[in-house]
């Protein structure tokens, strides 16, 4: 097979609806496209160039270190997202676990007060600006399971099996070695959010292209919240498995059951 080139990549972009001044979340794996001239760094450069000098490009840079540093800890969601990370122009936002890396007109903004929210993706969130302003999420060699935005969906939702974390203070906090930090609504444990690409893709809410060997699913976010509420609205319970040995889905259905008993 013949490198990936960034016009390749850009074109695909564009063939699947990223257009100059969109703001966009990506996660990817740069091993599922082939060999990229360039690797990582040609990846980052052909969606920038895709969303333009008025867009913003923005990467999941999960962090599960406590305390949380966001100058030094590397991204554990794949090379493009550390690579980006890198970037001297990179905005992180300060926020455990679900942190976010922004490059653009809008990274700062987008970034912003993450470290202020009640919860790691709900309101306030770079998760839920992305709805706000009708971003788009891009799923480049991934699949729905790694799309961390759903997590927001839930958090509006109040899923019944989210939950309370005590974790040490990040390292921006004063006096961080003397605190701690509560994460409300906090989204442990396994989901099914396979599952839900077929609707997004039935509704129109996602097209996909091939980009070398990877498959990249472009999500309109708002339409992808507004399916995601109305589904759990209906049932709560959308996102996990019904796996008899799965425990952490056997327990949110116990607790769904319980939260309609107290309800009812």
């Amino acid at each position: 097979m013949n490198p990936i080139t960034k016009e390749q990549i850009v074109f695909s972009l564009q063939l699947g609806g990223i257009e100059k001044g969109d703001v966009v979340l990506m996660h990817s794996a740069l091993s599922s496209i082939g060999f990229v001239e360039g690797g990582a760094e040609t990846v980052i450069d052909a969606v920038l160039e895709a969303v333009g000098e008025e867009g913003t490009f923005a990467v999941s840079t999960m962090a599960f270190n406590h305390p949380y540093d966001p100058e030094n800890d590397r991204s554990t969601v794949g090379i493009i997202s550390e690579k980006h990370r890198l970037r001297p122009n990179s905005i992180r936002s300060l926020r455990p676990v679900h942190c976010v890396n922004a490059i653009g007109k809008r990274a700062e903004e987008f970034c912003r007060d993450h470290d202020k929210c009640e919860t790691n993706c709900g309101e306030g969130t770079p998760y839920l600006k992305l709805k706000e302003w009708g971003g788009k999420i891009i799923m480049l060699g991934v699949d729905m399971n790694r799309n961390t935005t759903l997590h927001a969906v839930e958090d509006i939702m109040d899923s019944v099996y989210l939950t309370t974390s005590e974790v040490a203070a990040p390292k921006y906090m004063e006096d961080y070695q003397n605190k701690t930090m509560v994460m409300k609504r906090y989204c442990p444990g396994h989901r099914d959010f396979l599952r839900f690409a077929p609707v997004l893709r039935r509704e129109g809410a996602m097209k996909e292209v091939l980009i070398g060997n990877a498959v990249a699913k472009i999500i309109d976010a708002r339409k992808m919240f507004e399916i995601g509420e109305k589904l759990l609205s209906e049932n709560p319970l959308f996102f996990t498995c019904d796996n008899e040995n799965c425990t952490f889905c056997n327990n949110a259905h116990k607790l769904q059951a319980e939260r309609d008993a107290k309800n009812a």
